[in-house]
């Protein structure tokens, strides 16, 4: 996952908890008010319901990044349903918001590079830099000349790719 966009689906997170919070506070308040001035049910009712859609938001995206966002691809699900609720609750949120821009954000997480190895060759030491392209060719060369086998060449394709 795009470290960008774990960052801020945390940030869509923690605004979840604090929307709560605050709506657990406008609940507090209309049970504390004179019963003449107090607005209507509907109101009361609502904030229970955007309470529990929160929280459920919040808990969704947790479990969609555990694991520092590995298994994003695979608990997509929870990513989703997790921004459905939170545009349904409240379209012009900050979560809501936050959600929809990582919706946009690729979440491939580019390949670098490898880095040089040091190989120690008695008293020299010798900098071994091969492409992946190079490994998967001398792989062939190690298959077609019987040195390994198959699945053994499927399975050091598969370490390289």
């Amino acid at each position: 996952m795009n470290n960008t966009k774990k960052w801020l689906i945390i940030v869509a997170i923690f605004f979840n908890f604090v929307s709560a919070g605050w709506n657990i506070y406008s609940i507090v308040h209309w049970f504390m008010l004179d019963p003449s001035i107090r607005s209507s049910v509907f109101y009361l009712i609502f904030d229970f319901i955007t309470v529990a859609c929160c929280i459920a938001v919040a808990v969704l995206l947790i479990m969609a990044i555990w694991k520092n966002g590995t298994l994003f691809r695979q608990r997509y699900g929870y990513y989703i349903t997790a921004l459905v609720i939170s545009i349904i609750v409240n379209l012009l949120s900050v979560s809501s918001i936050l959600l929809i821009i990582t919706m946009f954000m690729s979440d491939w997480v580019w390949i670098k590079p490898e880095k040089e190895k040091k190989v120690d060759v008695g008293d020299n030491v010798e900098v071994i830099t091969k492409s992946r392209d190079e490994k998967i060719a001398e792989l062939r060369k190690l298959k077609e000349e019987g040195k390994i086998t198959e699945q053994e060449f499927q399975e050091e394709l598969l370490k390289l790719l």
